[in-house]
């Protein structure tokens, strides 16, 4: 490699930091001192006659050196650099190139660019780059990046030889991007020409693709969503072919849609719309195909892939009843209409369910004299699972106080109290609509129990009670939460008085529905209070990205701590497993998993923690990118723009000598010349300080063995 920077010393001279006329004083300091010693000195009467002449002037050089460098002096260099001219080379290494290059014009090619770096080398500095998805220092051989960024290529170039001497830039690629700007518009500050070689084939090829795909990356289960795909076709005029939409579960390919169409035109454009039903959960593989037609470019643009997330944003409702009552169909009916909530209703009376399948638990006129299901009660205390108490005449006021910290309430179920029920102004908990509130207060009255309504501590109130025309501060809907265990209590049975009364009235139950719905996602709303948690930090990658995980652990004062180990197990739907160990990061966890391939992926995260073992899992995808299968038609137009604009031109690949040529014959590709200033203090010399020194201890050497001391 060629030397970049040359440097030689072209002048250097003396100067101080204080003015030149204080030399003077430093002579005159010196003649001074030397006069005062040795002017018709008595010493010397027996030794020659020009000893003390001798003497004097080894004293005046020495006092005069040490009076000299008192003046701070400094040796100043003018210093010329000669900084070689670079030539940068840049190839694209996309997947786009060899799909238009057969091997013989491939290897041509690439022969080509080794002798054009190799004759430049003998007069300049070259340094080779190659470019895709990424920019990459030196020569690679194969063309595998799956998508091309050429303006990242400039941008690196601007960035890093911007206060270089560069003689020219090669780029070497057949103008398609799918990634960043379009290189034409670029203003970058290079004065160096920019040479373009103009690789790929501008002739449009016969040829059917799939463009894009536009789908909602999340979906909800039971939800049906759209999903749109542009189709493109070139020079396939009354051609046909067939779209399907297919879902891969598992590895086996089920067809969901089909539509056939005819190509119209050679020019052809169109785009398909397909609802789908989200029917499974996780990130569900969807594949698009097109049936191939003759004779075209490329078949592998045919078939794309693209994932959505489904998410079960289902909530399981358990209405657990003393006896049957029709308030516990008008529940199920209110509840199910929206579509996130599954209602299952149980009586008290048959075995307990596995309550940790469910996120609400609603207790009908429970606990009572003939069910206290206080197993029920602590399982759902210690699983801390949102509970509803609705209380009627059956419930035991004694077991119902015991049971929750929401209402206290001491009276007689067998005597019940015809109530309405009246908004209490600061409730802050969520918004309910003036209509409702409008509307409520006309709904007939429901049963209640008659005494006295206490409540807890930490109760917020919703709705009050109005006994007759008494309005009242007695609750009948409030809500309260301790140890991380939320309830709500209803105080009355009846519930479905009001909706059929809203039938009758409105012909919809659009508002007993609303209270009913923010009632159970007011209580169904939890904090996140796990220890451990691992995340990934988005749901769908590219093939070509990283794959990034952080993990958080907690100590007992929910305090971030990384003092333990955490492991990752990770597993593709082809049942490989792959294993990992997470970084410390400052006080959390992370870990850098690398690009994997495509596919669907689940992650367990696990620790032990203080003896105890937690985990944390998820799941995501890793999405084929495809890029560079959509377009294959070279862009030397654009090519051309960019190389006029900077001054360079187009060459293809049977011009690369000419190029080389070219470039070692521009005059305009010459070493740059640099001067520049280099100051060094005279201070830093010992050997002037040695000289003075010697002069001193000479002259103190001859006046003693010549008898003066």
């Amino acid at each position: 490699m060629r030397q970049l920077i040359a440097k030689k010393y072209v002048f250097k001279n003396i100067q101080l930091s204080y003015p030149s006329y204080f030399l003077i004083f430093c002579v005159i300091a010196a003649l001074l001192y030397a006069v005062s010693l040795y002017w018709k000195s008595s010493h010397f009467k027996e030794s020659k006659s020009r000893l003390p002449f001798g003497l004097g002037i080894l004293r005046f050089l020495s006092v005069g050196l040490i009076a000299f460098l008192l003046l701070m002096p400094f040796l100043k260099h003018l210093i010329e650099s000669q900084q070689d001219p670079i030539i940068l080379i840049a190839e694209d290494r996309s997947q786009s190139i060899t799909a238009t290059m057969d091997e013989s014009s491939l290897t041509a090619y690439k022969s080509d660019m080794d002798a054009l770096a190799a004759s430049l080398s003998e007069k300049y500095e070259v340094k080779r780059f190659n470019f895709g998805q990424e920019v990459r220092p030196g020569v690679l051989d194969s063309f595998n990046d799956q998508s091309t960024n050429i303006s990242s290529q400039i941008d690196y170039f601007e960035n890093q030889f911007a206060d270089q001497n560069i003689g020219a830039i090669i780029l070497a690629t057949d103008g398609i991007f799918n990634e960043g700007s379009n290189p034409a518009y670029i203003n970058s500050k290079f004065k160096a020409p920019i040479h373009t070689v103009a690789l790929g084939d501008t002739i449009i090829k016969r040829d059917l693709l799939i463009k894009n795909i536009l789908n909602n990356r999340v979906a909800y289960f039971g939800d049906v969503f759209s999903m749109q795909v542009d189709v493109q076709a070139f020079n396939g005029a009354g051609a046909s072919s067939k779209i399907t939409v297919s879902k891969i579960t598992n590895g086996v390919e089920t067809q969901l849609k089909s539509d056939n169409f005819n190509i119209s035109s050679n020019n052809f454009f169109k785009t398909f719309e397909f609802k789908l039903d989200a029917s499974d959960v996780g990130n569900v593989k969807y594949r698009i195909r097109l049936a191939g037609i003759s004779d075209e470019l490329s078949r592998s643009n045919n078939v794309r892939d693209t994932y959505v997330e489904i998410l079960d944003a289902r909530q399981k409702i358990l209405l657990l009843a003393n006896a049957p009552h029709p308030d516990l169909a008008t529940l199920k009916k209110i509840i199910e209409r929206n579509k996130n909530y599954e209602v299952e209703i149980r009586m008290a009376s048959k075995p307990s369910p596995n309550l940790s399948q469910f996120d609400i638990v609603l207790l009908h006129n429970l606990p009572s004299g003939s069910n206290d299901i206080s197993a029920v009660l602590s399982n759902l205390k210690a699983k801390r699972i949102s509970t509803i108490f609705m209380v009627g005449n059956q419930v035991n006021l004694a077991a119902f106080n015991n049971a929750q910290e929401a209402l206290n309430i001491s009276g007689k179920v067998s005597s019940m109290n015809q109530v309405q029920a009246i908004w209490k102004s600061g409730f802050n908990g969520y918004k309910i609509d003036e209509q409702l509130k409008s509307a409520l207060v006309k709904f007939p009255p429901i049963d209640a129990p008659f005494g006295e309504f206490t409540p807890g501590a930490k109760a917020e109130i919703l709705l009050n009670q109005k006994i007759g025309k008494v309005e009242t501060n007695y609750p009948l809907l409030c809500y309260a939460e301790s140890n991380n265990w939320k309830t709500a209590v209803f105080a009355g049975e009846g519930i479905w008085k009001w909706r059929l009364f809203e039938f009758q009235q409105f012909q919809n139950d659009d508002k007993v529905f609303e209270l009913v719905n923010k009632m159970i996602q007011y209580s169904s709303k939890k904090d996140d209070k796990r220890k451990f948690r691992a995340f990934v930090s988005k749901n769908v990658y590219k093939e070509n990205e990283d794959v990034l995980f952080d993990a958080q652990l907690y100590n007992a004062n929910y305090e971030l701590d990384n003092s333990a180990d955490v492991f990752l197990t990770l597993k593709d739907n082809q049942g490989n497993s792959y294993d990992y160990t997470f970084s410390r990061t400052n006080n959390y966890y992370s870990l850098n998993a690398g690009v994997l391939s495509e596919g669907s992926y689940n992650f367990n995260a696990r620790t032990n923690y203080n003896g105890t073992e937690l985990t944390a899992s998820g799941s995501f995808a890793v999405q084929s990118i495809q890029k560079e299968q959509y377009d294959l038609t070279a862009r030397h137009s654009m090519l051309n723009s960019l190389s006029e604009k900077f001054g360079g031109q187009l060459y293809f690949p049977n011009q690369i000598n000419t190029l080389s040529a070219d470039i070692l014959g521009a005059e305009s590709i010459k070493p740059v010349i640099y001067q520049s200033n280099k100051t060094e203090s005279l201070l830093n010399n010992k050997w002037l300080f040695a000289i003075a020194g010697l002069g001193l201890l000479l002259e103190w050497f001859l006046r003693r063995f010549y008898g003066s001391y």
